[in-house]
């Protein structure tokens, strides 16, 4: 009878708790694969619409323009929540409701994509209307979701007479607007060191062919000759005609010299042209950048490009003005929107009595990520989009209820880098039942192949060996200051030139619905007429971990380990003019800096000079 008693009291009383216990475990195991499944699926669909966005830019001439950008991006948008939903059992409209925002950090500030309404007056009038008692029907009749008014990175500061407006971006561009001590002012333009441009005095405004400078730190042996530059890029036409043309940008727009029609000018039809439809489209003699264009072409029949020249000169310009105006400015003459000092900790890095836009000091060149003004731009940048990012989902939950609170998550330092530093989509999703709690995560994508910014990294030099092979390599690519192969040892692969990485994207022309056509614009027409491809560094893709950074190179000193992994040793300096590292590190800067400036000068946005108002 014990036995039958044991029997009896195993399966009343243990049998259930093992029941419950096994349940239990399999459901916190469905909770597990459930929240394996959406952070999967967050990462994916935040990568599709930075992928829609990447490739939107990078096949619309005219995405700088703002509602060219504004499609893209809501493109974007709609790639997110289609990949999000794509074969899942809950439709992308309930899906939805659980994304409280996306956003899209882009050159000088951000979109959120949210919901919103339309409220005019507070909650008592909704576009002039008296407010809907049943929430329901007032959200489906007067809620959106869509795209918030575009914010820019901007911070204010307040020192005795001074009162203004700092609009910064993802690189050393800024607009100042305000009082800056000698009245109203509106200033945009490139912070460097201005002391470091040399501009002769034989410059003559009206000879551009003839315009060269001087960009030096006073580092003996570092001076590097900015001068017009040649440029080339393959084109292919809807007619299927392709060749390989000298280009420049005026006015964020490429234009094209036709060499075949040198001789066949008309005051209607020049020798100049900007891709237009997939088609060749020739300017008039009668417009303002047909003389732009011919004060560059030389009398050998080639385009050359001035805006290396006319980023350094302008932001030389720029940066004495700022300096002069603004050389006393530090991180305690921080104020919020109203005129108040903020508290010492409203930045998580304090910075004391650095000169923020005092970029004559040493320590201080806005081309490096060490400088007093790198820092302070990385921080306006994090908190103006944690400020209104935490009110537009904070005030999410009045769209779906009050089930669940929605708030900012914690972002890592990891994150918070790539987003201050380059272009990206931040994704959300919060309050989804996912068993035992509710899925809460959120992503970070990003990508440096878009029209919004030149990265320093983003500029690729292109080599070519003794067989007339081209390569094109990160800026601080080893193999650069490695001697040819299949040469003895003796000699180093040629540099042509320094583009943007965008010059090596594929570029799709449309000859019909469904039907199209690709290039490389860095590809080569050969005499026979068959095309020459361009290859990526191997070295640069399989090892990029060992790639010097942007800041050695313009700093003209490569910092790497001992053979023996001791420690660190200089493996190159330009100062050592007598080494060959030193030498071919030189010439490095040489094109680097050249189409640093360049390619950021020709920036749609930036033209700049003209803007700048007294």
């Amino acid at each position: 009878m014990k036995v039958q008693y044991i029997a009896v009291i195993f399966v009343i009383i243990i049998l259930p708790i093992a029941m419950t216990m096994s349940y239990s475990i399999g459901a916190r195991i469905d909770t597990i694969n459930l929240q394996t499944k959406y952070n999967a699926k967050l990462i994916d669909s935040t990568y599709d619409a930075m992928m829609a966005f990447q490739i939107n830019t990078a096949n619309n001439r005219y995405s700088s323009v703002a509602n060219s950008k504004i499609r893209d991006i809501e493109a974007a948008a709609s790639a997110f929540y289609k990949s999000l939903s794509n074969n899942q059992d809950i439709t992308t409209k309930d899906l939805s409701m659980y994304v409280p925002a996306l956003v899209f950090t882009l050159y000088d500030g951000y979109y959120i994509y949210s919901k919103y309404d339309n409220v005019y007056g507070g909650d008592d009038f909704i576009l002039g209307r008296p407010q809907i008692d049943d929430v329901e029907l007032r959200n489906s009749e007067y809620e959106n979701e869509g795209l918030k008014p575009y914010i820019y990175y901007s911070c204010r500061f307040k020192n005795g007479t001074k009162d203004f407006v700092v609009n910064f971006t993802l690189d050393n561009a800024i607009t100042i607007y305000g009082n800056i001590g000698e009245g109203y002012h509106t200033y945009s333009g490139y912070l460097i060191n201005p002391d470091n441009v040399k501009i002769p005095s034989s410059f003559d405004e009206s000879k551009p062919l003839t315009w060269t400078l001087e960009y030096s730190t006073g580092k003996p042996g570092d001076t590097v000759t900015i001068s017009p530059e040649l440029l080339t890029e393959h084109v292919l036409f809807a007619d299927g005609e392709q060749g390989d043309y000298d280009y420049l940008v005026y006015n964020g727009q490429k234009f094209y010299y036709d060499k075949n029609k040198a001789g066949e000018e008309t005051e209607t039809e020049t020798k100049y042209f900007y891709y237009n439809n997939y088609e060749k489209a020739y300017i008039t003699q009668s417009t303002n950048v047909y003389k732009y264009l011919k004060d560059r072409t030389s009398s050998d029949g080639h385009l050359y490009s001035t805006s290396s020249f006319e980023y350094y000169k302008t932001a030389k310009e720029f940066s004495n003005t700022i300096c002069n105006y603004l050389y006393d400015i530090t991180q305690k003459h921080i104020v919020d929107q109203e005129g108040n000092e903020v508290p010492g900790d409203y930045f998580p890095v304090n910075l004391g009595n650095a000169h923020i836009f005092n970029v004559k000091e040493s320590d201080n060149n806005p081309l490096l990520e060490s400088s007093a003004f790198n820092e302070i731009r990385i921080q306006v940048i994090r908190k103006t989009i944690e400020t209104n990012l935490t009110t537009a989902i904070a005030q999410y939950s009045k769209f779906i209820g009050e089930e669940y609170e929605f708030r900012l998550p914690v972002m890592s330092d990891v994150d918070w880098e790539k987003i201050t530093n380059q272009v990206s989509v931040i994704s959300f999703m919060q309050g989804l039942p996912i068993g035992y709690k509710y899925f809460n995560d959120y992503c970070v994508i990003t990508n440096d192949n878009n029209e919004e910014v030149v990265k320093k990294e983003n500029i690729y030099i292109i080599t070519r060996n003794s067989s007339g092979q081209r390569e094109y390599h990160l800026p601080g690519c080893t193999e650069l200051l490695k001697p040819e192969t299949g040469t003895g040892g003796t000699g180093l692969d040629i540099i042509d030139v320094a583009y943007n990485n965008l010059n090596f994207i594929r570029q799709t022309v449309r000859i019909s619905e469904g039907n199209y056509i690709y290039f490389y614009p860095q590809t080569r027409m050969l005499p026979n007429e068959t095309v020459e491809p361009i290859t990526a560094c191997y070295h640069c893709i399989v090892d990029a971990g060992s790639v010097y950074s942007a800041d050695e190179i313009i700093k003209g000193e490569l910092i790497g380990q001992k053979e023996d992994f001791s420690g660190e040793e200089v493996k190159a300096d330009v100062s050592n003019s007598s080494s060959r590292e030193g030498q071919r590190l030189q010439q490095i800067r040489q094109y680097y800096l050249s189409a640093l400036g360049r390619e950021r000068y020709d920036l749609y946005r930036f033209n700049i000079d003209t803007f700048n108002q007294n």
